[in-house]
């Protein structure tokens, strides 16, 4: 897993957009890729996490869950992007260039606690310290970022399309996950991921993509 304890930095966020391209091994049915936890917290109270089992992904905001219907572990490249409004309660999951799920009202008027703890690979509960084995993810990841905004359509059409952002993330920026390698992850350079052409929509492009990737 890839484990950020540096939590200080994190602000308190009336949104979020988390961002990543991820490559799930078919051999593991289930996974997590990424949590936010508060140490001092309850766990249901400040948590961000987003998960897949067999057919489904998964994002938890505190004591809510949106699922959308997605079989994410086929041995391919996929960007992943999920964007919560605090304000609105208005909730995106977008699956490459999609917009596989849309739900309202959650979590409509709250505010997810700064200064938690950032994990990569496995669902992690910063009070106690706590990992859960059984949720390790099995695969490969691209490009995480998280952002203290609200990303549009637009953004994610173009992130899919491109392979990159034009910026990296305002919490928390891909390079920034390096120093947090724990256990069993591999650190990769010049790899390549899946960007969607611009002018066929039946076509893929592969492209060197990123400085390194997380396995």
């Amino acid at each position: 897993m890839v484990l950020l304890s540096d939590g200080k930095g994190i602000p308190s966020m009336r949104y979020f957009t988390i961002a990543m391209f991820v490559r799930a091994d078919s051999t593991y049915k289930s996974g997590t890729l990424f949590s936010y936890s508060v140490d001092g917290q309850p766990e249901s109270d400040d948590i961000i996490v987003i998960s897949f089992t067999g057919s489904q992904v998964h994002l938890e905001i505190k004591d809510e869950v949106v699922r959308a219907d997605y079989k994410l572990a086929d041995d391919h490249w996929h960007y992943l992007g999920v964007v919560w409004n605090g304000i609105t309660g208005n909730v995106s999951l977008y699956i490459d260039r999609d917009e596989i799920k849309k739900a309202r009202h959650v979590k409509m008027g709250d505010t997810i606690t700064g200064g938690g703890w950032i994990v990569l690979g496995q669902r992690y509960l910063a009070e106690g310290r706590t990992k859960s084995l059984s949720t390790a993810f099995g695969g490969t990841l691209h490009q995480v970022s998280l952002w203290d905004v609200p990303a549009t359509a637009d953004h994610m059409w173009n992130a899919a399309h491109n392979c990159t952002w034009p910026i990296a993330g305002s919490v928390r920026a891909w390079s920034s996950f390096l120093p947090g390698i724990k256990g069993q992850v591999e650190k990769r350079f010049l790899s390549q991921c899946k960007g969607i052409c611009f002018f066929r929509c039946d076509c893929v492009c592969y492209k060197s993509c990123s400085k390194f990737m997380l396995i």
